[in-house]
């Protein structure tokens, strides 16, 4: 008994302490015109041009070419599944319906079915898609705009299952949204930027000047992935623009919050971390085991991004294994353990031509060895992700955490970072890709944390 007192007095001690110590810092500055561009610095042009994806013939012959070489694969380990990569027996199978079934034309006039456009920023052509609010809506409805930010190994192809419950009245919801999707900087149809130092900071600004010209002074903001942490970064520097942060995905790695977490393994369950949180995040020991094991990419992008995407950007069958692998862990843990690691399963949330068309957008677009350096510029030292972690958030947030996602944040730790949670969601199902696993769901969430912001601004005094 004496030895837990000690204990919890010690740890009470450590967790203030470091809570004193946690002083919020200057925000890093941000140079507000750089040139991202090829060449010198030209004229600013505020022209939004009209986009729309039409692969050149000559570019799906050469596409074809590649994909129909004989495949060369090493056979897998008896019984080792998913749990070495991606099993090649699957792979295979994979191949064989790309070769056979999928139809490029006929994906690329649904990705059409979206407006498209493009538009000058800082020296980069940034590609955008829009989805307007329905005109069919009770005029007790409001529409407000939306800033709809994509991640890695992902692209504005995600949000085509989301995009019409967005835009359309939905039951109990106050609102509808007008959508902007940008792709980030050096992904799919935005053009890369030439020289280092672009991460999400940066990008952010750029999609702060994108909505400002398109319009919209303040607006709400959805991520996941990289979304997640750009429209983080959009919230925390711009609180005079953004009316609300919405997040699939989500953490804090402020001093307060990892003095808890760590504190949390040892104390009484509920003391520091809810109970109903314990299993989710202890033992630390298990699931750092469990993020190392799925990690890996992300060092190797952080630091050599330019030697695996030159190999990537020849072979799209090598490009669809390094891809598709991480839809297979990340909508569900458990994949690893399947020989098809669950993509070929009928039950599979996502269907094998909305995983291929995102392939094929970033092979078309020779984008895979751009985005991989997106790791390399956020998690260097020069320019870390984690630079503003002790900067709260001070908008109004709405956090949606599914059970599936790589990593699990409770809302006592997440409430070191975002400092007005409005609502907090333990999703009953799925992963990484809600927008592509579970669009009702992830819908219904930010319907419901955007009508609570819109009736709790009425109620604020002018």
């Amino acid at each position: 008994m004496v030895g837990y007192k000690t204990a919890l007095v010690t740890s009470l001690g450590a967790l203030g302490l470091a809570c004193l110590l946690m002083r919020e810092p200057p925000l890093p500055s941000l140079e507000p015109d750089p040139w991202w561009g090829p060449g010198r610095r030209q004229p600013e042009e505020d022209t939004v041009r009209p986009f729309k994806i039409d692969i050149p013939k000559e570019e799906v012959a050469d596409f074809r070419t590649r994909l129909s070489l004989p495949l060369r694969l090493t056979p897998p380990l008896e019984r080792a599944n998913f749990t070495y990569g991606f099993n090649s027996i699957a792979l295979a199978k994979v191949v064989d319906y790309w070769r056979r079934e999928y139809d490029w034309r006929e994906r690329e006039e649904r990705l059409n079915a979206f407006a498209h456009y493009k538009t000058r920023l800082e020296g980069l052509d940034i590609h955008f898609l829009r989805a307007k609010a329905s005109a069919q809506h009770p005029k007790e409805v409001k529409v407000v705009p939306l800033l709809l930010i994509h991640g890695w190994p992902g692209s504005f192809v995600e949000f085509y299952d989301l995009l019409p419950l967005l835009t359309t009245p939905q039951e109990g919801s106050s609102v509808v949204f007008e959508v902007v999707c940008p792709s980030i900087p050096g992904y799919g149809f935005s053009q890369a930027p030439v020289r280092e130092g672009l991460g999400i900071k940066e990008t952010g600004q750029i999609f702060l000047k994108l909505m400002k010209r398109l319009g919209f002074e303040k607006f709400y903001l959805q991520g996941g992935d990289w979304g997640s942490a750009i429209a983080t970064e959009m919230a925390t520097y711009y609180p005079e623009n953004v009316m609300g942060v919405h997040l699939n995905m989500f953490g804090s790695m402020t001093a307060g919050a990892i003095a808890k977490l760590v504190l949390g393994s040892i104390l009484p369950a509920g003391f520091l971390v809810a109970a109903k949180d314990q299993d989710k995040v202890y033992p630390l020991g298990e699931t750092s085991r469990w993020l190392l094991s799925e990690t890996g990419y992300a060092h190797i992008q952080a630091t050599k991004p330019d030697t695996v995407g030159g190999a990537l950007n020849q072979n799209p069958v090598a490009l669809a294994a390094y891809l598709l692998e991480k839809f297979s862990t990340w909508t569900h843990k458990e994949n690893v353990f399947l020989p098809d690691g669950g993509l070929l399963q009928e039950d599979f949330p996502i269907s094998l031509d909305v995983l291929l068309d995102n392939v094929c957008v970033y092979w078309f677009t020779g984008s895979i060895t751009s985005s991989m350096r997106y790791y390399a510029e956020n998690l260097g030292s020069r320019n870390s992700a984690f630079a503003t972690e002790n900067n709260p958030c001070r908008v109004p947030a709405g956090l949606a955490a599914f059970p599936q996602e790589i990593s699990y944040t409770p809302q006592s730790i997440a409430a070191h970072k975002f400092y007005d949670i409005v609502s907090y969601t333990d999703q009953e199902a799925g992963g990484h890709f809600p927008a592509l696993e579970r669009p009702a769901d992830l819908a219904r969430d930010l319907h419901r944390f955007v009508t609570a912001v819109e009736a709790r601004q009425r109620m604020t005094p002018a």
